[in-house]
């Protein structure tokens, strides 16, 4: 198994270099002609950001992450307007992020955020009738985000998932947490759109949000439970990460150690193969579960 992931993780890398290396060959006159090999290996580059959501090796996925980063950077560079690679680097840098970095380089995960959350910005603000995203008071830019449609979904939700990312990890900056509320409004415009989309990711969203803050602060226990149990059941349980969030956000702070404790178990419990399209993320989920389990004394 490990030889079979080690030559796709090569074979990746090669057709990767490949690609950048017919973008640089094409004609320096022809600007269109090097859109045209970026627009053709872009195609490709959610087939592999799928082939790592289904990686089941950890450092495999982290290498193999780095060569994607050149590349989609790199198809930019030749093709700055494509709004569906803007799009790819937003998921991309967030979810390498949120998977290596938060807890052991917070100041990398922020850069990466922030980067994921300006492509996406550059992709929206180009599409017309966006001019209030951002330059606008909160009623201007709930005018333009209710021109999104459900085909814009990817590029809002990913967007704002870098952009809370971002302000998570700056709560010392008052002009980063002056953001929040432009992130919350395209998280609600997502959730608006569609719910389950990336299992339940809009709410997870929310149940962080309402969860992961002293009612002070605007944190909110019942709704925070109300959004986590629909973003568990938009997998059918079979997304983990959703109820490792869960036990984290919601079963701390209502001090519920039998919920916390249950989750957990469900997690660690959990058969291999439970979602294979996201088994990265499964297998990140058990890590953490095993942490949080470890700290339980002091969470409670």
């Amino acid at each position: 198994m490990r030889a079979g992931r080690l030559w796709h993780n090569r074979g990746m890398r090669r057709a990767l270099l490949l690609s950048a290396a017919l973008i640089l060959l094409a004609p320096l006159a022809g600007c269109t002609a090097r859109q045209t090999v970026a627009r053709a290996t872009g195609t490709v580059v959610d087939d592999f950001l799928a082939a790592l959501n289904a990686e089941t090796d950890i450092v495999q996925a982290r290498e193999a992450a780095a060569t994607l980063f050149v590349m989609i950077e790199g198809l930019l560079r030749a093709d700055s307007a494509n709004a569906d690679l803007r799009r790819a680097a937003a998921q991309a840098y967030g979810s390498f992020a949120f998977a290596f970095l938060e807890e052991k380089e917070p100041a990398r995960a922020r850069a990466f955020y922030k980067r994921g959350r300006d492509h996406g910005l550059a992709a929206l603000e180009a599409m017309p009738g966006m001019g209030g995203l951002l330059a606008g008071d909160a009623a201007a830019q709930r005018e333009a985000l209710a021109r999104l449609r459900e085909e814009d979904l990817p590029l809002l939700f990913w967007t704002a998932y870098c952009w809370s990312g971002l302000v998570n990890l700056s709560r010392s900056d008052p002009d980063a947490l002056a953001d929040l509320p432009r992130a919350e409004a395209m998280m609600a415009r997502a959730l608006a759109l569609d719910p389950a989309f990336f299992h339940g990711g809009p709410d997870l969203f929310f149940g962080v949000y309402y969860g992961g803050r002293s009612r002070l602060l605007g944190g909110d226990p019942a709704k925070a439970k109300i959004h986590f149990e629909r973003a568990v059941a938009a997998s059918g349980g079979r997304f983990l990460m959703a109820k490792v969030l869960m036990a984290r956000y919601h079963a701390v702070q209502a001090q519920d150690r039998a919920l916390f404790d249950r989750l957990l178990k469900e997690v660690e419990s959990a058969p291999a193969g439970l979602l294979p399209e996201e088994a990265l993320a499964n297998v990140l989920a058990r890590e953490r579960a095993r942490t949080l389990m470890k700290q339980a004394e002091e969470l409670f």
